[in-house]
């Protein structure tokens, strides 16, 4: 091999040599930019800003104890990209305080590394109120309107698969739209189609309502026992061969609960302490709705005693009488 040969097979490897070992040792330009937690597509995720001059670049979250969480290569021209918190499980709140650790790769080349704690999932619940449906047997609820403070770090989501809500600690069923509120921010949530059943002679007694999200926070509302102000204003009578025909009733009824009252069919009616058939009155009025004061009469059939006439009425935890003489 010729003199000229050598040195130019010298000066290849030379450069080769001198290539791989720039390669090696090359480390591209990169800063991030930005980094905190947001919702992306129903996940919290870490969104982190970044500029670099070569791809791609591959970010990795990992445990403390150095568990892969969830990675992502950055191709061009990519800028910004979203590490999954809870990877396979959307709409998921995170419980307690975390601490991730996140790394970015060139090739083999670590080019950035970073430790993000978060407080975790927080919130204040309210019920705004709760609108309630009477019928002839008793009441249903049927919706609940909350409000909901983020008081975390994190997104805070509210879904009808993870939250509950109880009456009498009882879950009963319900639907409501998946909502997404972010840390600081408030949002009005409605629940409906709530399957629920409360008997009128099971509203002597207070009743509780509680929505719960779980190991994060509830709230309560108390459906007050039925005790309206009931009075009896007069009594209608007419002689019936040797006795008397109780012909109908008139009672003031003021309904202090927080929910309408079936004022036709909730009612008891006793004469002579012998109760009186729904199916022999009919009432002047059905339902009295809060805060409402109604007269209402009661027209009786077939309802014939001796005198003397005891009359009671009874209205949830509420007693009215009337007597009159031999």
């Amino acid at each position: 091999m010729g003199v000229v040969k050598k040195i130019l097979l010298i000066a290849l490897v030379l450069f080769v040599i001198i290539l791989i070992a720039g390669i090696s040792t090359y480390k591209p330009f990169f800063e991030v930019k930005e980094i905190k937690v947001v919702d992306h597509k129903g996940y919290p995720c870490l969104k982190i800003s970044f500029k670099t001059d070569s791809y791609p670049v591959v970010f990795k979250l990992l445990t403390p104890e150095g568990e892969l969480i969830y990675s992502w290569a950055a191709e061009k021209p990519e800028e910004v990209v979203y590490l999954y918190l809870t990877p396979g499980n959307p709409y998921k709140n995170i419980l307690g305080p975390k601490s991730y650790v996140v790394r970015a790769f060139y090739g083999d080349k670590e080019l950035w590394k970073n430790e993000v704690s978060i407080k975790g999932t927080g919130a204040d619940v309210k019920i705004l109120d709760v609108k309630f449906r009477s019928n002839f047997t008793g009441l249903n609820v049927e919706s609940v309107n909350l409000d909901v403070k983020n008081t975390g770090d994190v997104p805070l989501y509210l879904n009808v698969l993870e939250d509950k809500l109880y009456l009498d600690d009882n879950p009963i069923p319900f639907s409501m739209e998946t909502a997404i509120i972010m840390p600081e921010e408030s949002s009005r949530v409605r629940l409906t189609s709530i399957i629920s059943y409360i008997s009128s002679a099971e509203l002597k007694t207070d009743h509780k309502l509680r929505f719960s999200i779980p190991n994060v926070a509830e709230a309560s509302y108390t459906i007050k026992a039925l005790e309206p102000e009931l009075r009896i204003e007069r009594v209608g009578l007419k002689p019936f061969l040797s006795e008397w025909d109780v012909d109908n009733i008139t009672l003031i009824i003021s309904n202090n609960a927080n929910y309408p009252i079936n004022v036709k069919w909730w009612i008891e009616i006793t004469v002579n302490g012998m109760p009186v058939s729904p199916l022999l009155w009919a009432a002047s009025d059905e339902v009295l709705n809060p805060g409402e004061r109604k007269t209402v009469i009661y027209d009786l059939s077939f309802v014939v005693v001796p005198k003397p006439i005891e009359i009671k009425v009874l209205l949830g935890k509420s007693e009215a009488s009337w007597s009159s003489g031999g």
